[in-house]
């Protein structure tokens, strides 16, 4: 087949060139149009590379992180800390240190306990007599009101702090606290929300929100603005973009970051423009920033974790902190204790303290930073990949192996280039995915045509040796002829048998043309199946098949791979078997046996005539579980060492311990169900009886697991393996095998 297509592609070879660079290229402009999701994960990929290969650069010094660490929890205690020891440290990073601005990427959403109420509590209930010390507690109560400290600091400083709050997203999980709370929220938060400019035919692509987890009403009023500290990260979980707005109930609200950024450029104007692209502008005073259509920013990250100033919070409370460094900055306060788990991926860094990340955004936007994908760049990626794909297309149509190579691996490492320049040079994100496809697309399509044409002659060797030796052997053979020669070696492989039951008489219903077309229609589609799971055919011994897993080539799941194959090839059995129904064949039911171990592989036979095949013990054992299917009327076997190799994987029920003919050591039989992402625990449940069963009668209480096996016979009416047990119980109640049976059945034939 590979012989004829190939002549017929030489032939015809000026009609697979250029039409199909065509063709190439139209498929790459599709591509780059539609952006499938594993490409684009691909691009996000290739977006971390870059920041990795430019290396971190130094952030704005005005932006400082005051962090609450695992060094302030173990000194201060753990978190969340009491509210006046938060309002003792506001006091510090504004009053004393002369910081500008404070953002909270932390929210006080509940009130905290009151210590004084407390003690009145715990004394009343331990029905103290001591009255004057409740009479104290309850004349100075209020001092121990320490929301009311937090409240008062950020009333003095109203102007120079950003409560941070987060949002749930519409549609998302919204605790029905959230959902009772939002009337008062929506109130108090109205005030900091965005002018918002509409074309009539804008589009709807700022996040909509459902419910706000705000800071306690009283602290919310005490503040002159607030905003939100949401990350929405990429589907793979890393944050490489912010977002600047959202939406709840017709309003749009800013970012805590932006409106941080607000007291430090003395309150400027913010605004947005919204139309028919969605998000075509974001304003803070006179800065445009740049946004995705949803409002999103890319951030252009510094560096890993701690790039920026980071400052312990124990430490600004202890004065141990330099007092120069918070001079007039933009404080966000957050905590980075690795116990509290604020940490998300960055393309720097797995664990990246979420704080930093609003850090980085203060700074892209205060130094016009962010990564930015202008309207115009899409249009020429498409219109780049359009004409890369046809360019290199054409260039290796034909031409030497160096033109070939220069065009497959130069272009796609010039384009990687030049994505880097821009990147590094002008924080431009043009995403070379697309383009290095288009130019792979144009270029190895074409090139493999020629390979074909090149090979056919060596496809024909390939052919010649393919009818008598398995196709994983014929390449083997093909890149090491050396090992054409007589021996083996012992691997660890699983080997398969099949059969079909009561195939003699069967047989002789079947005229001899009918037989032969049966029996290529079973044993192609069992043979596909084994094929296809990876393993090899050993051998056909009429309407046997004997195959193997493992060899020649190395497969570390080759068991699984086996009992998968087995379960499948009686799956398909079913859908073969209402189609010989139909033309009025028998029905028509397989055996099969699985074992695996050490076994000897390899070309054995003679200097002339060799065939690749196995043996050894475990090899005969596999033959014998295929015989003994018939003896408990059950499709498939295989033995407790396979079962063990596969029972993560696939569901099995055991089915008895024998010992088969030829082996003097028991074998616990298992029957493999489903691989278990395919069966419930419901499917399970007389499988797991029929084995309580057999153990009571392993236990010589015979007349209960008789019990049981009747009422599976009722429950699973043809269930053969029920059937059989059942009257075998029945033997064991007339006559009782001795005291020390260990259970096993002896096996007196194949």
């Amino acid at each position: 087949m590979l012989q004829f297509i190939a002549e017929f592609i030489e032939r015809h070879q000026r009609w697979f060139g250029y039409p199909m660079v065509v063709a190439m290229a139209l498929l790459a402009f599709s591509t780059a149009l539609i952006r499938p999701d594993f490409i684009e994960q691909i691009e996000l990929k290739s977006l971390d590379q870059r920041f990795k290969i430019r290396g971190p650069i130094v952030p704005d010094p005005h932006v400082v992180i005051v962090a609450i660490d695992d060094k302030s929890l173990s000194e201060v205690g753990r978190w969340p800390w009491p509210r006046d020891q938060i309002a003792d440290l506001v006091d510090n990073i504004l009053n004393k240190h002369g910081a500008k601005a404070i953002g909270f990427d932390i929210v006080f959403s509940e009130e905290q306990a009151n210590p004084l109420k407390e003690s009145i509590r715990l004394l009343e209930e331990s029905g103290s007599t001591n009255r004057s010390v409740r009479t104290w507690l309850r004349k100075h109560q209020q001092s121990g009101n320490l929301d009311a400290r937090l409240e008062k600091m950020f009333k003095q400083h109203h102007g120079q702090i950003i409560p941070g709050y987060f949002f749930y997203t519409k549609g998302g999980d919204i605790p029905e606290q959230a959902l009772k709370k939002l009337p008062q929220f929506s109130r108090l938060m109205q005030p900091s929300a965005m002018t918002a400019e509409f074309t009539d035919d804008a589009a709807s692509t700022i996040p909509q929100m459902g419910a706000v987890e705000g800071n306690l009403p009283q602290l919310t009023k005490a503040a002159d603005s607030v905003g939100f500290f949401n990350f929405f990260p990429d589907s793979d979980g890393t944050v490489r973009r912010i977002p600047l707005i959202a939406e709840l109930n017709g309003y749009i609200y800013p970012s805590m970051a932006m409106q941080t950024l607000r007291i430090f450029m003395d309150w400027p104007d913010t605004s947005v423009k919204v139309d028919i692209g969605g998000v075509n502008e974001i304003r803070i005073g006179e800065r445009v920033i740049r946004t995705d259509h949803t409002g999103n920013m890319l951030l252009n990250h510094y560096g890993p974790g701690k790039t920026f100033t980071h400052i312990s919070a124990v430490d600004l409370l202890t004065g141990k902190a330099n007092a120069k460094i918070l001079k007039n900055a933009i404080v966000v306060l957050g905590v980075t204790a690795v116990g509290v788990f604020d940490y998300r991926p960055s393309p720097y860094d797995s664990v990246f303290p979420g704080v930093e990340g609003h850090a980085v955004a203060i700074s892209n936007i205060l130094n016009n930073e962010e990564i930015s994908r202008p309207g115009y760049l899409e249009l020429v990626e498409l219109i780049s990949v359009l004409i890369l794909s046809l360019l290199c297309g054409y260039l290796v149509y034909r031409r030497g192996a160096v033109v070939q190579t220069i065009s497959i691996f130069g272009v796609p490492l010039l384009i990687v280039f030049i994505s880097l320049w821009l990147f590094s040079s002008y924080g431009l994100w043009l995403k070379a995915s697309y383009l290095i496809v288009g130019v792979l697309l144009s270029t190895i399509p074409i090139t493999l045509l020629e390979y074909v044409v090149e090979s056919r002659k060596r496809a024909f060797i390939h052919d010649a040796f393919s009818h008598y030796l398995a196709p994983e052997v014929v390449a083997s053979l093909a890149e090491h002829p050396e090992t054409l020669q007589l021996g083996g070696e012992e691997r660890h492989m699983t080997a398969i048998f099949s059969d079909i039951a009561a195939f003699s008489s069967f047989s002789e219903k079947l005229t001899p043309q009918e037989l032969v077309h049966f029996l290529n229609i079973y044993l192609t589609a069992m043979s596909d199946i084994i094929l296809k799971r990876g393993g090899t055919i050993d051998k056909y011994e009429g309407d046997a098949i004997i195959a193997f897993f493992g060899a020649p080539l190395d497969m570390p799941d080759h068991v699984t791979q086996c009992v998968l194959a087995a379960l499948e090839q009686q799956k398909a059995l079913l859908t073969l078997r209402s189609q010989w129904v139909e033309k009025g064949y028998p029905e028509v039911h397989i055996r099969i046996g699985i074992n695996d171990g050490p076994m000897v592989v390899g070309n054995m036979g003679t200097d002339s005539y060799m065939n690749y095949t196995m043996m050894g013990d475990h090899v005969n054992l596999a033959s014998r579980l295929e015989g003994v299917c018939k003896v408990y009327r059950v499709p498939i076997l295989m033995s407790r060492d396979t079962y063990l190799q596969v029972r993560d994987e696939i569901a099995a029920t055991f089915v008895d311990r024998v010992k088969v003919v030829g082996r003097s050591q028991p074998v616990d039989l298992y029957l493999p169900l489903a691989p278990r992402s395919e069966i419930g625990d419901d499917d399970l449940k007389p499988h797991r009886t029929y084995e309580r069963a057999w153990s009571l009668m392993h236990q010589h209480l015979f007349n209960d697991a008789g019990k049981i096996f009747e009422q599976l016979v009722k429950e699973v009416p043809g269930n053969g393996l029920y059937e059989v047990m059942l009257a075998r119980n029945k033997r064991y109640i007339k006559t009782p095998p001795p005291q020390d049976w260990d259970g096993v059945t002896v096996l007196e034939s194949k």
